[in-house]
Order: C-alpha cells, then structure tokens, then sequence
C-alpha cells in the first residue's frame, strides 16, 4: 500500500493527520535524458550497427510484448548517497518461445553503456534505443532464437534528491541515505526491467556502498566483503519470485534495532536513521506480535524468511510500503517519542503495520495480474487491518473503524465521476488513479459485506484455499472470488461484480407494510447521487441486505439477498415499531429513511441498536439532511436532534462524527450567524471538553486522547471559547513540553488568537528539525482566521528555509472565511508553488494542495470560473486530470448543497436556545 494521504491537520488519529509530513515535493532539475538515437552496445563480437528506425505503431503503448520471458534477475548498483548518479548492471535471465527481433523493457532516464544477449557462451551485442521517458527498445544484431537467453546491460541511473519515487536521497542529521520507493512505476527508474506485476521472478541484488554505511533490501545478506576505495559490497541472498514493485533497499548510517522474532522464528529488526534508535521502542516490542496474528489468521507461514521495517525520513504520495521482507514507514508513522508516545500515533502503527503487513500474503505472496486488480491488495489489506487490530486491543473499537472506512468510501463513491473498482487501465494515469478510496475503502466495505453473507469462517477458507493454490504467483479478481464461492458452495460472481465493475453507490429505501397478513418490508434500490442524475443507468446491484427490528421476544433479525430494482421480505410476528434497515452496519449501501423512520429509530430503537448501527443510521440521517441529492431530504433540525444521542456514547467516533455534522454547519452558515454557531458549539462541546481537561491525565486510553482532541478543537478553535484560548496562549509559551497528544491543537489555537505567538512559532519553523514539531508549527499557521495575518503565514510555502515538502498542504488547511486569502496568495504566486511542484507525483495527490480552494469555494456565481481555472491550472499534474473533474463536481454539489441547506441553517440556529455554557475547567498540570 501507499498509505493514501489528505491535507487535515496533524494531530488527529486518521492518516490525513501526517499529510503535512508526507506532502508532495518540489520539482528538482530532472536527470539527463537518455539519448534519442540508439546506443550501439558493445561485446565480445564488437559494435552493433544501428538498429532501424521502429514504426510508431509497434510501439508498445502501455503493456509490453513479451517476446522475451523473464525468469530471473541479478542486479549490481554502486551507489554513494553523497553522489547524485549510480553505476548500474543488471543480468535478466529469460526465454524466447520463438525468433524474436527486438525486445522491449521498461527503463525511465537510464543511460545505457552497453548491452548484450548471451547463450550458452555466444554473445549478440543490442542496439538500445530510448523512446519517451519510459521505454528502451532493444534490437539484437541478430534475432535471438527460442531457447533460454540472459540480457546484459551496463547503465547510469540517478538518485532523485526530492521526488521521493525510485531511488532517492534524503538527509537527516547531516547524514545522507537512499530508500527505495517502486510502487507502482518506479522500479524503471533503477533497473531497466519488466515493471508489470505480472513478471513475478526471483531478485539478486548486489550493492556497493561506502564502508561506512550499510545496506539493507528484502533477504539478508549472503556475503558480504570490503572493497577498494573505502567501499563495502552487501551480496544479498535470492528473493522469492517477486514484481519488480516490491523490490526495495535502504543505504545509510543506519540503527538497527533488534525486535525479537515471531513464535515461528521469524527474526524482525526495526531499521532507523543514525541516532534515532530509542524512537524505534515501541515498534521494536510490537512488530512481532502483529506478524503473529496475521500469521494465526491466514493459516499459512510467512514467506519471506525475515521482517525489516524501515524509518524514511520523509515520504510523498505514499505513507508505507508493502515490500516483501523490508516494509517502509514514514517515520512520523514508525518512530514514536521514546518517553510519552501519544495513544493515538501507538494505534497508528499497529493499524497501518496491519496494513503493511497483511500485504505480504495479500500482494506479496500472491500478487495481482495487473493494476486494474489492485483492490485486491489494497481492499484486502483495508479490511484485513481492522481485524487484527482488534485482536491486538479490543478496547481500540476496530469494529467502529470499519464503519468510518465505510463512510470514507460511500462518499467518494457518491460523485457521479466516481470510477469502478476494477476499472480499465487505458493509459499511465489509469494507474495512479487506482490508488484512491474506491480502490481501498470500498473494496474492503464491499469485502466486509460478503463476509457477513457467507459467515466469517467461511470466508477465511476460502482465503485461504485461494493463497494456498496462487503462492509464489498471480491471480485475479475472478480466481478470488470463485475461491471464496466453492467455500460458500455458491455462485458470488454475478453479486461481486455488481459491485467491482460498475460505479455508484446503492440507495436503498425501506417501506414497511402492515395490516394485512404477515408484516412486510418493501425493498427498491437506485444509485446514490447529487441532484445530477448519473451519466448512464446501472443494472442492478445484488446487495446481501439484512434488517434488524424489534419483536415479541425483543431485538430480531432477517437476511436476504436483493437481486432486482425492487424486493419484498416478509417479517413474522406483529407489526414491529421499527425496523433498522443496515443490521450490523455492514451492508454497503445508504439507506433513504423517511422521517417517521428516522424518529423511530431514535425514539424507539436506540437501546436495541448496537455501536456500528448507531454510527451508520447517524451518518444516512444527517447526509440526508445536509446533501443535495437524489432522494428524500430530512428537516436539519431532525438531524440535530440525533446529536445529544450519539454524544452520550462518548466514544471518539461517536464524538467525531458530530463534530464532522458541526464542520458542515459552519460551512453553509452566513457570516452574520457565526456568533449564535460559535455559541452552539461552546455549549454542545465545552462540558466535554471541560470534563476531560485540556492536558491529558493518568488513566488516559485511546479514546480520551482521541476525544479530548476532538471536543478541545470544536470548543476552544471552532467555538471561540475565551478562557481556553486564553488557556491555550498561556500554554503555548512552552508549547514544545506539551505532550504530543495536545500539543497540536493548543498551538493551533493560540497561533490564531495571538500574533506574538504566530511571529515566534513562524520563526522557529525554519529552523525546526523535529519533523512532528514542524508539522504542528505549519498546521497552525496555515489555520490563521486573520486575513492579513494568514497571508503573511503562507509566506512559508515560498521559504526556501523551509521544506516545500512540509509546507505545500498549508493552502489546504480550508476554513470558509479564509478562502479567499488562500485563492489569492496561491495566484499571486502560482508560477513559484508550480515550479516546485514534484517532477513526477506517482499519485496525483498533490492537486489536492492548491486546487481545493477553489473546489470550495460554493459560490454560483463563480462556478464557470473557478472550474475553468482549476482545469487550466492543475489538468498538467499527473495522475490529476479524473481528480479535477471529481473536484468540479464537488464544487457543483456544494453550491446546490448551499442553496439547499442555508435557510435550513438559518431556520434551525434561529430556534436554538443559548444557555449558560458550564465554565470550562481551569489549566491542570498533565499527570501524563
């Protein structure tokens, strides 16, 4: 996985919190290009001629022919990180099914010396030629005949010092290192190769370094030897078959930090850079019991003989990697303060480790044909994490984490530009493209269903038969789920592709009929959309639906299995008082619930509803009634009335998701309503926030952390509270002995309150070497409510004293009365912040930074230009262009959302009774 990344506020114990540390990055001067004319490689029979022009159609437009099998790969790099190119050569051992002329690999600014074909001691010198940045043509003197070949290519290849793709370098501690980055195109980069997940083959990888670093990759090393010129060589043992996305190494002066072994003798180390070993702790104590866990569910032993997990300093357009042996974390993610780690980054780990390392059977063991399959690792890995996190800790609520993946992913799946789970790969952005929430959010929701629909246990066969029969190879979609379906002994192709290859979300409405015989509950389903009707109709979803309702005998449940536009489920008993629509939370897709259903719910059902039931119905309710879309629209103040509900759960998603509701109400109130919002705020969230305490407390678990964050920040930054800014200014005058729980948010809050204290957090920035501490200076900066003194804060993007890196999210930090400070800072600087936009964003994620205040921005009397602008601006990003249109559409839902909501708003705040918020408690000192 690439841990996908937003641009929230750090702080908060989602992944869009270490955004700020895994920003995108500035362009650097790219590397030589390869030449344009072929290179006449050199051999034992000397200079090839040069190869004839090839005609433009034979060029391989996005998979490459595979005239030439590979079965192998041996690969020497000598790389010093203080050097900006490295020598590379590469053995790749194949065969030819039948006479073959020319032979095409994957190769991106590599300059190839020389290059030969070899066969039972007979060698044929290659003409390479370039064409674009991504391909090499390789022409044999002669045709190769059938048989098995070995190519051989002598080559110069860059380390990237910004774009973290590749091979790239990174100093901290005035140290030098190079980390790898190859997902999902960037194995081209280093090694000329077939960089398709489908050429599974075994890695020998050489590597040639300075003796006074070492070198970590995906086995351990075999050999190991000094070399002239005060260099090392590390001679690595053979990987198991792998695509070449998966191959990694790290060069530095590394710590490494034992971390024990798993119960079946898996040895795991924690690889951190020089000095930052004490920081590893609890990674080192943790890592092996995850393995552990993953190891119990599957049934089947770890693959690959050992488990490195590796500290990159900063990363973009990625979080963690998957690769086999050697997975690698941003180190906001991997290394926590050694003395006080906040509960919250201690989950973050144990959930993105999960993650990571369900990859390595799921990705890993078993890789996926092509990209257009890649749910398959990242829907499973999504889902899987959930899992094992509740076994870990059960008092973290993983099953509450998958109802918030849910809701991630019906939201991106609501756009009418949404894309298919397995959607075709056409061109190179199709495959950046992949990497988004319909890849993992629905594709583990859709996942988590099924589940539920054949049973849990036997859901796990069938995993398990499927890894068993594809280990050490490639499979598909199809092979999946058949092999869940014989365990099931049911036919699921026709109900999973509903799902995987077609877009939208399903709506489903609810009608319960009584009086006439056994109670009856209707069932129709259409897609979920704004107010603009989807492009094209869908066929039928086939939805396994189950309804809990309320019986003689207390809370009862039925299942069925909707396969057409309408259906009808019979109930027995009596007419029920009320029916809940998503029993378990589980079933992906909305419910369209009518005002009598909705006020059952809450009236009659509330006791009988279980957390995840709770979250959902909450979150049908209160879209309803702040969304434009098709459907039935429920009253605001319906929506509302839910909310003393949910707080008094006082679980941090109960607490979350209000504050979630809280964010939209203050987008779609008028200016001359943000006194009575403000005092809504203070009084709906200030008792919380007052019971919790500012500062954290003895006895404190994740979900006191959590919510003492979430009801501080929606009392004290979005409420205005006077005495908890006043309480955060004192604070912050030593804000860096703050525990990193709330150190976060208490700046935030006094960086906007205070100007003397935005001058010395603005200072200090630009020396700051703690990657955290920076990211909590730029958050708070970037969330100044001030015009004039927000644009002064956004100077630090143009700081060359500050990392771009850290610093291109700020704009994004959005709040509804600074939109156009932030539109018109990044237009006065637009051609600066452009310029230092990555050379290549493998994601596209980095559209995100600049482009969101305009996609904000609900003003219908800028629609047409503000849309222009956006594509003008931002459609050259790659990977960009479907995310732009998804943005428009975003800015086309607000405003008919606006227009909707806004006398809704007005009406509902016009009825609110202010009493006396309790006074918030007085600043303690943290017992943490």
């Amino acid at each position: 996985m690439r841990c996908r990344l937003a641009s929230v506020t750090p702080g908060s114990a989602s992944l869009a919190t270490i955004a700020i540390f895994l920003a995108a990055c500035p362009a650097p001067n790219p590397p030589p290009r390869a030449p344009a004319t072929p290179v006449a490689a050199t051999s034992d029979a000397g200079p090839a001629p040069a190869a004839p022009p090839v005609p433009a159609e034979e060029v391989p437009k996005l998979r490459l022919p595979r005239a030439f099998v590979p079965t192998g790969y041996a690969a020497k790099l000598a790389i010093d990180p203080d050097k900006p190119t490295f020598e590379g050569s590469i053995a790749i051992d194949g065969t030819v099914a039948e006479p073959t002329r020319v032979i095409w690999v994957h190769g991106y600014h590599l300059s190839i010396h020389s290059a030969k074909a070899t066969r039972e001691g007979t060698s044929i010198p290659i003409a390479v030629t370039p064409h674009g940045e991504e391909l090499l043509e390789l022409r044999p003197e002669s045709p190769l005949d059938p048989g098995a070949w070995q190519l051989a290519l002598d080559y110069t290849g860059s380390i990237d010092p910004v774009v973290t793709l590749g091979a790239f370098k990174e100093v901290t501690g005035n140290r030098s290192y190079v980390f790898t980055q190859f997902e999902s195109v960037g194995a081209r980069r280093v090694f000329p190769c077939f960089d398709e997940p489908d050429s599974k083959v075994p890695w020998t990888l050489t590597l040639d370094v300075p003796a006074a670093d070492l070198a970590v990759a995906n086995t351990m090393p075999a050999h190991d030897a000094e070399l002239p010129g005060n260099m090392h060589r590390y001679e690595f043992a053979p990987t198991k078959p792998l695509p070449s996305y998966l191959v990694a190494f790290g060069i530095g002066p590394f710590d490494i930090v034992p971390a024990g072994k798993t119960k079946s003798g898996v040895p795991v180390r924690v690889i951190a850079p020089k000095g930052r070993a004490p920081e590893a702790a609890y990674a080192a104590q943790n890592t092996a019991r995850v393995l552990d866990l993953l190891e119990d569910w599957f049934g089947i032993p770890y693959a690959f003989g050992k488990l490195d997990v590796m500290a990159i300093p900063l990363t973009s357009g990625f979080g963690a990697m998957e690769n086999a042996g050697l997975v690698t974390f941003a180190e906001s993610l991997l290394l926590l303060d050694a003395q006080h780690p906040s509960w919250q980054r201690r989950h973050r780990y144990i959930q993105v480790a999960s993650h990571e390392l369900a990859h390595q059977w799921f990705g890993d063991l078993v890789t996926t044909a092509w990209w257009d399959d890649i749910w398959l690792n990242e829907g499973f890995a999504n889902w899987m994490e959930t899992k094992i996190v509740a076994k870990f800790d059960p008092s973290w609520h993983a099953d509450l984490s998958e109802v918030e993946m849910r809701k991630s992913a019906e939201q991106a799946d609501s756009l009418v530009t949404a894309r298919k789970i397995r959607q075709p790969i056409e061109d190179e952005n199709d495959i950046l493209d992949s990497f988004d929430g319909i890849t993992y959010d629905k594709g583990a929701s859709v996942l988590r269903m099924f589940e539920a629909f054949v049973g849990a246990d036997t859901f796990q066969r069938g995993v398990r038969d499927y890894l068993t029969s594809k280990q050490y190879g490639n499979a598909t979609s199809a092979e999946f789920i058949a092999a869940i379906g014989k365990a099931a002994n049911r036919d699921l192709a026709p109900a999973f592709s509903t799902f995987l290859d077609q877009a939208g979300l399903p709506q489903l409405t609810f009608d319960l009929q009584c009086g006439h015989g056994k109670p009856r509950v209707s069932i129709a389903q259409t897609r979920y959309v704004g107010d603009t009707p989807p492009p094209e109709a869908t066929k039928p979803w086939i939805i396994p639906v189950c309804i809990a309702y309320d019986s003689a005998n207390g809370r009862a449940q039925t299942c069925t299995l909707v396969d057409a536009p309408t259906a009808m489920v019979e109930l027995p008993g009596s007419c029920p008082r009320w029916i809940a629509p998503n029993a378990g939370g589980r079933g992906y897709y909305r419910v369209d619930l009518t005002v009598r259903q909705a006020t059952a719910l809450r009236d009659e059902a509330w006791s009988a509803l279980t957390p995840a039931e709770r979250l959902v119905t909450f979150f049908d309710v209160t879209t309803s009634a702040t969304q434009a879309h098709q459907g039935q629209e429920l009253p605001l103040a319906l929506a509302m009335s839910f909310v003393p509900k949910l707080l008094a759960a006082g679980d941090r998603f109960s607490i979350s998701d209000v504050g979630a509701l809280a964010d939209r109400l203050e987008w779609y109130a008028q200016p001359d309503q943000r006194t009575k919002l403000d005092t809504w705020l203070r009084e709906t969230f200030g008792p919380g926030a007052a019971k919790l305490g500012a500062l954290p407390k003895d006895g404190d678990d994740l979900d006191a952390e959590a919510s003492r964050g979430e009801l501080y920040e929606l009392t004290a930054y979005e409420g205005r509270d006077p005495e908890l800014v006043k309480q955060a200014i004192d604070l912050a005058a030593h804000w860096r002995d703050l525990p990193e729980a709330v150190r976060g948010n208490i700046l935030a809050v006094a960086v906007d309150a205070s100007p003397e204290v935005q001058a010395k957090v603005r200072e200090e920035a630009k020396t700051e070497k703690d990657t955290v501490k920076l990211g909590d200076e730029l958050s708070a900066l970037a969330r100044i409510r001030d015009p004039q003194r927000l644009e002064e804060a956004l100077g630090a993007m143009l700081d060359p004293a500050i990392d771009f890196r850290r610093s291109m999210w700020m704009l994004s930090n959005l709040d509804v009365s600074t939109l156009g400070v932030r539109q018109a800072f990044f237009k006065a600087h637009q051609a600066a912040l452009l310029k230092r936009l990555p050379a290549i964003d493998d994601t596209g994620t980095s559209v995100y930074a600049f482009a969101q205040p305009f996609a904000q921005d609900c003003d219908a009397g800028r629609r047409d230009e503000l849309a222009t602008y956006m594509k003008q601006t931002f459609s050259s990003i790659p990977g960009a262009p479907r995310r732009i249109t998804q943005l428009i559409e975003g800015l086309d839902r607000c405003i008919s959302t606006r227009k909707l909501l806004a006398p809704e708003v007005r009406g509902w705040l016009g009825g609110v009774k202010i009493i006396k918020a309790s006074k918030p408690a007085k600043p303690q000192k943290s017992t943490k």
